[in-house]
């Protein structure tokens, strides 16, 4: 069930970026970005696989990506990867908060 997500993401990640298919496992779009929207809704959020949509795991990456050029110095220089999607996990819970309120609503 998570690889599935997993694999949601980088599909994302891989269709938004087409420049960095070569190297996406690798990149920290994917790592720390990416993993860290899987990480905040599943274990922070506790939501499963089937409530996660694509248009949440798009918003949140979009969005995720913004955050990390914003705090890209204080993540470089975090030398736990962990540690460096936590910096994300706050905001990124309340961009999936909004999201599932404007879908409810």
């Amino acid at each position: 069930m998570m690889h599935e997500l997993n694999a949601k993401v980088v599909k994302i990640i891989g269709t938004k970026y087409p420049r960095l298919r070569t190297m996406i496992r690798n990149h920290p779009y994917t790592k720390i970005v990416g993993m860290g929207v899987v990480k905040c809704l599943l274990d922070d959020m506790q939501m499963t696989t089937d409530t996660i949509t694509d248009a949440l795991l798009e918003e949140m990456i979009d969005e995720g990506i913004a955050l990390y050029h914003e705090k890209e110095e204080e993540i470089r220089s975090i030398p736990v990867i962990e540690h460096k999607r936590r910096v994300l996990c706050d905001a990124l819970r309340e961009i999936a908060e909004k999201h599932l309120e404007a879908a409810a609503g």
